[in-house]
């Protein structure tokens, strides 16, 4: 005698999809993740923004010290903490038939600028002259940024009116 078996009926059982809570778990996991690196981002944001700032104000210092010799001419910055702007004109910074050639501001709110100060032949002033033979007046000002601890120092040494930041 044969045994005949019935068929085996073949049911769907769901497995290949998602439920809905693990569809609700990896968007809350995904959503914490999201939330996590945007709060670095800000930060790296910011940082980027004063170190840019930085950057800028050293780039006009050196382009003030080209201008002075290639124009064989005294070349000023200033920097007014007041308004928080820095101003390149075209004399020394105690002449006061200086013309302005160009301002500037930090592109960050939370960017400032701080305690310029420049050894000048008349004692300490808040900006500093380049002159035609490449020197200028010594001195420094800081670019710093609220919420942070760190500081860049723009330094002009006066015998060679390098410029460098620390």
């Amino acid at each position: 005698m044969r045994v005949v078996t019935p068929p085996i009926e073949s049911r769907h059982t769901g497995a290949g999809g998602f439920t809905l809570i693990e569809l609700c778990m990896a968007m809350s996991i995904f959503g914490l993740l999201a939330a996590i690196s945007v709060g670095g981002l800000k930060g790296w944001t910011q940082a980027r923004e004063h170190a840019g700032t930085a950057a800028a104000v050293q780039s006009l210092l050196r382009e003030a010290q080209q201008r002075a010799v290639t124009e064989g001419r005294a070349t000023c910055v200033t920097f007014d903490v007041g308004t928080q702007a820095y101003t390149m004109y075209r004399g020394a910074c105690d002449d006061p038939a200086r013309v302005v050639l160009e301002t500037r501001r930090p592109d960050a709110a939370r960017v400032r600028l701080a305690a310029p100060a420049f050894l000048g032949p008349s004692g300490p002033t808040p900006g500093v002259t380049f002159k035609p033979r490449g020197t200028a007046w010594p001195g420094s000002v800081q670019v710093t940024r609220t919420g942070s601890a760190k500081v860049y120092t723009l330094s002009v040494e006066g015998l060679t009116g390098r410029v460098s930041r620390a």
